[in-house]
């Protein structure tokens, strides 16, 4: 789906009647529900890297800051897969990877890795199932903007215009609570936000949603085949 069908998609959602939703804030939200999304659910990428000293190789295209490292074969096509610990390295040059055992030089390893997602109007590697939830989440960002400001212009508000001008900052803030339940049960994921104890919520839930930022990227973990 092309960036046109999201920005569509989530104005359609919105339905900002004045107008207060700009391009600029529209592209924003998008962007963020990208990233969210990308965090939440990052794609998996594999290349075949070579490791020239036998130690350190440099990341393969696609990767990003915030990407690791899901699984690293070698030697390449046994059966059972053999692998080994290989883990992201900040160097002073910028990402690269180490192996946690010294292996041949100009070894090749199989890597497989996270990387997040693209939403540019030529690329779009948003799973199709999750367009629609991705959508929901920015449409979630600008209804909370919209009832941040109509709640704002109560102080400057008289007569009839008050009750309208609550009565818009409450549909906007219920219709961003919808929009971003919708995005966590679209994605099969639990609301951090839902009351604790609902289905969507809980502690644990939220433990759940928030394990993949504070992950350790730097500790060679022996993965087990």
């Amino acid at each position: 789906m092309a960036l046109a069908d999201y920005q569509q998609l989530v104005m359609d959602m919105v339905s900002d009647q004045d107008r207060a939703v700009t391009s600029d804030v529209l592209g924003r939200a998008i962007e963020q529900a990208r990233v969210r999304y990308s965090i939440d659910c990052p794609r998996s990428l594999v290349a075949d890297v070579v490791f020239g000293d036998g130690q350190l190789a440099d990341v393969p295209e696609g990767w990003t800051d915030g990407a690791w490292v899901q699984s690293a074969e070698y030697p390449i096509g046994r059966e059972p897969l053999a692998l080994i610990d290989v883990a992201p390295y900040l160097s002073p040059t910028g990402w690269r990877l180490m192996a946690a055992d010294q292996l041949p030089a100009d070894a090749q390893v199989r890597v497989t890795f996270t990387a997040a997602h693209e939403l540019t109007p030529a690329a779009d590697t948003i799973a199709l199932a999750h367009r629609l939830p991705v959508a929901q989440y920015a449409a979630h960002l600008l209804c909370q903007q919209l009832a941040s400001r109509y709640s704002g212009e109560r102080e400057s508000t008289v007569g009839a215009d008050v009750a309208r001008t609550e009565s818009r900052a409450r549909a906007y803030a219920a219709r961003a609570n919808e929009y971003r339940a919708a995005y966590y049960q679209g994605t099969g994921q639990a609301d951090p936000f839902a009351p604790a104890g609902s289905p969507a919520g809980g502690q644990a839930a939220a433990a759940a949603v928030l394990a993949w930022p504070g992950r350790a990227r730097h500790a060679l973990v022996r993965r087990v085949p």
